[in-house]
């Protein structure tokens, strides 16, 4: 009998976040309870629950649009892991996606590479996560940039959809929701978003046209903000790394994007210097 015969898969509900921050915990990941409710809002979560009636194992996918579909929260506690609970979990995600007619996408970290890439999923770009430790704020807004308002939502969304290659309306409106300040614009085409997190604030989208407009847009969040700070960066933009460095930050870890299906959507790596987090792409 395979280990997770044991265990029963369900949906997973707000009842379950205890135990889905105790997954969070346990594998030092940064994400909140009001992430949870978030993704569980706008996605489907699935788990795996033990004799107790306790998640031991997480998934969730999120649409984006009507092709794209993001895998992520795939976590395993630390007793069950390597006995086949992610790729069960994965499996369900893969085939509920692929039912409604969409590509799989996930930004894996090098333990978990592997196990995507036996289910057929193909590396696309690296991305680095870069922290910061906490320092004192400076409360200034750099020159050429502003905070964003309830005004801003609407080209914010659009520049986001352009940038990631799928619209995620609501997952814009929620960031901007839970923030405060909004975050921060520059002209027409530069925006820069952040939330909270349980270890660092997440800084994140950054969309730009250029590398000094993104280098002003990160000034203004850091001159903001005085707790510890993490930023995963694409690193197909060249110069950013150097940037980040200059301003305190230091590589922590790296993950891999990385697609199930083809045509993969593309979106405008040129412009997009950061992203929300891996679990949200």
């Amino acid at each position: 009998m395979d280990a997770t015969d044991t265990l029963t898969p369900r949906d997973l509900t707000a009842d379950d976040l205890p135990a889905l921050m105790a997954l969070v915990r346990e594998a030092g990941w940064n994400q909140t309870p009001e992430d949870w409710r978030g993704m569980l809002a706008r996605g489907k979560g699935r788990g795996l629950a033990d004799c107790t009636d306790r998640i031991i194992a997480s998934a969730l996918t999120l649409p984006y649009g009507a092709t794209l579909g993001w895998i992520g929260m795939v976590l395993v506690a630390g007793e069950w892991r390597k006995r086949g609970c992610a790729t069960r979990l994965l499996k369900d995600c893969i085939a509920e996606l692929r039912g409604a007619g969409r590509v799989a996408g996930l930004d894996a970290t090098p333990a978990g590479r592997p196990v995507y890439e036996k289910l057929g999923f193909a590396g696309s770009r690296g991305i680095a996560r870069w922290r910061r430790p906490a320092s004192a704020p400076s409360g200034g807004i750099t020159p050429g940039t502003r905070l964003a308002g309830p005004g801003d939502l609407d080209r914010i969304t659009a520049l986001d959809g352009a940038c990631f290659g799928a619209p995620r309306p609501a997952l814009i409106r929620d960031l901007c929701a839970r923030a405060e300040p909004i975050g921060w614009v520059a002209g027409e085409d530069a925006f820069l978003l952040h939330r909270a997190g349980l270890k660092a604030r997440q800084i994140g989208p950054i969309c730009a046209p250029d590398l000094a407009t993104a280098g002003q847009l990160l000034d203004s969040a850091l001159a903001a903000f005085g707790e510890a700070l993490v930023i995963d960066a694409c690193e197909t933009r060249s110069g950013f790394d150097a940037l980040l460095e200059a301003r305190g930050f230091a590589v922590e870890r790296r993950f891999t994007r990385m697609y199930l299906g083809a045509p993969a959507p593309t979106g405008d790596p040129e412009r997009l210097f950061a992203i929300a987090g891996p679990e949200l792409g």
